[in-house]
């Protein structure tokens, strides 16, 4: 859901802001040259878009300061982070899994 919302948020050219009071006002930032704006959410929060810009302008230095090309830093910064969240789901899904065949074991009639 955080990604389809990221992806709504995410916009490729900045664009003027709506007068609406409403309306959050869109962070604004660059990475490898290009601009790009991402408007806060409910789900989304102003600090949640810093920690998201800071986390992705870091992995995207670490790959020019090793020389990548900068047509391929985005395409290799995407894996890493896809990696990431792979090993993530593996060191939490297991034991939350095992924990549930454990009450599902527990919780069977006889």
């Amino acid at each position: 859901m955080q990604e389809e919302q990221l992806e709504e948020n995410m916009e490729e050219q900045p664009q003027e802001e709506k007068d609406s009071p409403q309306d959050a006002q869109a962070i604004r930032f660059v990475i490898l040259g290009i601009p790009y704006s991402i408007r806060p959410s409910e789900e989304l929060t102003v600090e949640d878009i810093d920690v998201l810009i800071t986390y992705v302008k870091n992995r995207v230095d670490s790959y020019s300061q090793k020389g990548y090309d900068e047509t391929r830093i985005p395409m290799l910064v995407a894996f890493d982070i896809a990696n990431e969240l792979r090993e993530l789901q593996k060191f939490y899904e297991l034991p939350i899994n095992r924990a549930i065949d454990k009450l599902k074991f527990v919780l069977e009639p006889e």
